[in-house]
This record gives structure tokens, C-alpha cells and sequence, in this order.
């Protein structure tokens, strides 16, 4: 019996012994797992963010192993491409010699880059290229083309004595805003001109306010009027510079530009005019009269101008023209004035336009 009991207690022992060992082993087991566990949580993590990922995003997928969760989508910023911008043209460099005239100017209309300039900053007599301002200012305060105006009767003693040149209309006579502005800027009509201002401003001076502010406004810091036609005052100057600024404003209106490169217009019937009044562009006139055509040997044209002349002022024209498809302003004033019917002012723009190189 004895003998029996000491086996059992020896079975027992070694079972203890196995199970203990067993358990260890267990363990080292579990201890070893979670190590390699660890380890490689460590190591996704690490590869994750040298790949630029958030850790904490990382740290939920390892974790959520037996938990399904929705991968979070990481925005890639787009890339914007920055427009290239359109390189400026070369500016040609345009020569001034053998002109006529004292003073002159050449401009880009795109972007008012000069490319000839004689003197063109200094004081000069425009003469009637003031109508030209006459006629936006008109063109910008009446805006019903077709509203009927009266033409006074107490400025023709004065236009007829100082010999201004009209556009024929009479007074009394009802005659549309369109007709008057056509009469401006074609036979350069000091008629239209005073009655537009009249019924603008109330009076010339007015008006001349009027067209000193609107000066200001657009630059032209050495202009001064006096009047609204261009007839001589010493204290009614402007420059080339000036008005290649003004012109190039009046260009981007098309009702201006409309009638400025008009050859001819007949105004509407009217009680004194029944057949209306055919007014032709001096500024063509002059061309044609001349023999000089408005298409220069570089194949230029010349769309349209405005011409001036008094003794003081010389002879004096703002024209522009198109070479493939660019714009060009040619201001150029005190032209010799033996004779109001001398050219050499269409002889210079002649002159210029054809120096351009397409």
C-alpha cells in the first residue's frame, strides 16, 4: 500500500512538473508573439509615414484589426498651370526725318507705345484737330443720336467774321445729334460744334469747362482750351503727346470711330435742307485731292483723321491707320502754311506709314 501511494505522489509530482513546464513554455510563447507583434506594428508604421501618411490613421487600421473601417481618402492638391503671358511686341523705332512738320508723334494704338517722337512734348496751336474733343465729349453727353436740336442764330456774325469753316447748316434749323457730329468731324463745321456745346453745357464756356476737365481726367497735362473749334488763342495749346492720348480714348468708341472714317455723309431732310446736306471728309479730301492714296507703299491703310489749319497753327493732322491687323495714331502739327491748301501734312503721315514694317 505504501509503495502504491508513493508511485501516485511521484506520478503527481511529475505531472505538476510537466504542466509547470508547459505553461512556461505557453507563456514564452505568448511573450514571444506579442514581441514580433510589436515589432512589426512598428515597422508599418514607420513605412507609412516616411510615404507621407498620417500616423495616427495607421495606428487605427493596425488596431481595427477584427473592426472593418472606411479607408480615409488622402486629397492630392492639382496642380494649376499658370498661363504663360503673351509676350509685348518689339516696339519698331520709326524715323522722323525730311517731315514737314515741327512737331509729330507715332503711336501703337494697342498699348500707346511710342515709336516716333519729334518734339512731340512740346506746346504747339492744335487748331481744328480740337474738334475732336469736341465731338466725344457731344458723343458721351447725348446719347439719343436721333434727338432734334435747334441751331442758334446769334453765332454766325462771329464764325462768318473770324472765318471759321462750317458744315452749312442755318439757323433755326432742327438737325439730329448724329447730323451735327457728322458736321464736327467731317468739314470740321464750327456750327455743329457751337451748337452741340450749347445744348450740352448752356453756353461755350461751359462746355470748355467741360473739355479742360475731361483733359485732366485723361492725362493730357499741357492742353488748354479756349474754345470748343479751335479757332486761334494764344492761351488754346496742346501737344502731340496729347492728343496721340486723346485720339486713342476716342478710338475705342464706336460711334466715334463710325463716323471718322466716314468719306461722306447726307444728313436727314429737313425744312431749310430738303434734300439734306452731303458733308465730305476733309481728311480724305485732302488725300485724294492730293493724289495720294490712303494705301501706302508697305500696304498700310489710312482709316480716318482729322484734319486743322490757321495761320498760326499750321498745317496739323491726327490721323490713323492698320497694318496687319495693328492699329498705328500719327499726330503731327506746324506743317508749313504758305496756303490752307498746302498737303504736307497728308505728305508726312504719307511719309511715316510707309516707314512701318508689318
Amino acid at each position: 500500500m505504501r509503495k502504491r501511494k508513493k508511485k501516485r505522489q511521484r506520478r503527481q509530482r511529475i505531472i505538476t512538473v510537466v504542466l509547470c513546464l508547459i505553461m512556461v513554455a505557453v507563456i514564452v510563447q505568448i511573450a514571444f508573439l506579442g514581441k514580433r507583434i510589436r515589432n512589426g506594428e512598428s515597422t508599418r508604421i514607420q513605412a507609412f509615414q516616411e510615404n507621407g501618411t498620417e500616423a495616427d490613421s495607421i495606428s487605427d487600421s493596425v488596431v481595427g484589426d477584427s473592426q472593418e473601417t472606411e479607408p480615409t481618402a488622402t486629397s492630392t492638391p492639382e496642380l494649376t498651370e499658370t498661363p504663360t503671358p503673351e509676350p509685348t511686341p518689339e516696339v519698331q523705332s520709326v524715323s522722323s526725318e525730311y517731315l514737314h512738320s515741327a512737331h509729330a508723334i507715332l503711336i501703337r494704338a494697342e498699348d500707346g507705345a511710342v515709336m516716333m517722337d519729334k518734339a512731340a512734348s512740346e506746346q504747339a496751336y492744335p487748331a481744328s484737330i480740337t474738334k475732336v474733343m469736341t465731338a466725344i465729349l457731344a458723343i458721351e453727353n447725348l446719347t439719343d443720336l436721333d434727338e432734334q436740336l435747334t441751331v442758334p442764330e446769334d453765332m454766325f456774325p462771329e464764325l462768318t467774321e473770324q472765318g471759321a469753316s462750317v458744315a452749312g447748316f442755318d439757323p433755326y434749323e432742327q438737325v439730329s445729334v448724329r447730323s451735327l457730329l457728322y458736321g464736327v468731324l467731317l468739314p470740321s463745321g464750327a456750327d455743329a460744334c457751337i451748337t452741340l456745346a450749347d445744348q450740352i453745357a448752356g453756353s461755350e464756356e461751359g462746355f470748355v469747362q467741360m473739355m479742360n476737365d475731361k483733359a485732366a481726367e485723361l492725362g493730357m497735362a499741357n492742353t488748354h482750351f479756349v474754345n470748343c473749334t479751335g479757332l486761334h488763342d494764344s492761351q488754346h495749346y496742346t501737344t502731340c503727346e496729347d492728343l496721340a492720348v486723346l485720339m486713342r480714348y476716342c478710338l475705342e468708341n464706336d460711334t466715334f470711330r463710325t463716323i471718322i472714317t466716314s468719306r461722306s455723309y447726307t444728313t436727314e431732310a429737313t425744312s431749310a435742307h430738303p434734300s439734306g446736306i452731303t458733308m465730305y471728309d476733309s481728311m480724305f479730301t485732302k488725300f485724294d485731292n492730293s493724289g495720294i492714296s490712303t494705301t501706302v507703299s508697305n500696304g498700310l491703310t489710312v482709316e480716318g483723321g482729322k484734319t486743322g489749319f490757321t495761320d498760326e497753327a499750321g498745317q496739323c493732322l491726327a490721323s490713323f491707320g492698320s497694318l496687319n491687323g495693328s492699329e498705328y495714331i500719327l499726330v503731327t502739327m506746324g506743317a508749313p502754311a504758305q496756303l490752307a491748301s498746302e498737303i504736307m501734312s497728308v505728305q508726312d503721315a504719307e511719309t511715316v506709314y510707309s516707314r512701318i514694317q508689318g
